[in-house]
């Protein structure tokens, strides 16, 4: 499946540099889609995918890192589940059209 046949095209991947984040980022950059990493580090790396560093206690912030963005995946875990409540407002305030929590 190539990008033009995906429904949605930009992503956003909060926890995309640990296990199930990185192979869903490794995935939708193989299927042609724009990927977007949130990250609390600017110093992550991933391959394909443009590393956005984001403070998750900023709400102003991370709704700038989604503009443009159509889809959030959340792989957020243990300690960052509290994390996913202002990330859902964020993408929701961003007109981001689709929020899937971990």
């Amino acid at each position: 499946m190539s990008a033009s046949q995906l429904t949605y095209t930009k992503f956003a991947v909060a926890g995309g540099t640990g296990g199930l984040g990185a192979f869903i980022v490794k995935e939708l950059v193989a299927q042609g889609a724009s990927v977007v990493v949130l990250s609390r580090s600017a110093e992550a790396a991933s391959a394909g995918a443009t590393v956005v560093a984001v403070d998750y206690a900023d709400p102003s912030g991370l709704v700038k890192a989604l503009a443009g963005i159509e889809v959030v995946i959340s792989t957020l875990s243990h300690g960052g589940f509290a994390l996913q409540h202002p990330l859902a407002d964020a993408a929701k305030a961003a007109g981001v059209k689709l929020f899937v929590p971990g």
